[in-house]
């Protein structure tokens, strides 16, 4: 492939991770790793046979990509040399913020990481946006070489995407920590539940969320939905009645 042989990551978390183990297993050299925690960095780049770079500006590599998280970018890219190749992995992240560079981009796997959670990237949607044509091909073929679900998209359409994975990934995820935290207060059997996550997951997937919907919401069931809030307090009784309140609006519309 021509444009980017050589890669320098700065990050060591979870992006990094799974992002330099895959160029690595496609044979890109990840040259430099960069991280104020020298440790971590130290970590990853013996993982990746590449070296830690000391600083920001020792950086060689073809492409420069930031996998750190939103609020370090910027100044991250204030402090690289402005004829670098850049890129970053936010979802949220404008490139409209960095002007001044010509030749910086967006390398946003829709996904989320885990270190100890193998991904297959293979399926993952790379949105990808630079600042001229000849970058956002290079980093177009570059996550071709992990996944065949690439697509351009702008600083607006991917902040879209992003809102929309928020409620998908860290909203849903936080109400299950909730309802765990509730099961083990009760001395309830968390395992039980488990075959339910699995099949309401399976359920939004292979229909439309709009009609998997079931519950006490979607009946309009006033009794159950009463008794159920006074069994709670505190965040997780304005999260139910919330979330109620908000299903009952959804399937008793008058329209």
């Amino acid at each position: 492939m021509k444009g980017i042989t050589s890669i320098a990551i700065i990050g060591t978390g979870n992006v990094a991770f799974h992002l330099g183990k895959a160029f690595y297993d496609k044979g890109i050299a990840i040259k430099e790793v960069f991280s104020r925690n020298i440790e971590l960095a130290t970590e990853l780049a013996d993982s990746l046979k590449s070296i830690v770079a000391p600083n920001l500006n020792d950086l060689r590599s073809d492409l420069i990509l930031i996998c750190t998280s939103d609020d370090a970018i910027e100044s991250i890219v204030s402090q690289l040399p402005k004829d670098s190749k850049i890129a970053y992995t936010s979802g949220a992240v404008s490139i409209e913020k960095f002007k001044d560079f010509k030749d910086i981009g967006v390398f946003y796997p829709l996904q989320t990481f885990s270190k100890e959670r193998e991904i297959n990237l293979f399926e993952v949607p790379f949105l990808i946006e630079a600042s001229n044509s000849f970058l956002a091909q290079d980093l177009f073929d570059l996550a071709w070489l992990l996944s065949r679900n690439v697509t351009f998209a702008s600083s607006e359409q991917r902040k879209k995407y992003h809102l929309a994975a928020v409620f998908v990934n860290n909203f849903t995820n936080h109400l299950v920590h909730q309802a765990k935290k509730y099961a083990e207060q009760e001395e309830l059997n968390w395992d039980y539940l488990k075959p339910l996550m699995k099949e309401t997951v399976e359920k939004i997937l292979l229909t439309n969320p709009e009609h998997a919907q079931t519950g006490p919401a979607k009946r309009n069931d006033l009794e159950t939905i009463k008794m159920q809030s006074e069994m709670l307090s505190g965040m997780p009784k304005e999260i139910y009645e919330l979330l109620s309140k908000s299903i009952i609006n959804t399937y008793n519309r008058h329209d």
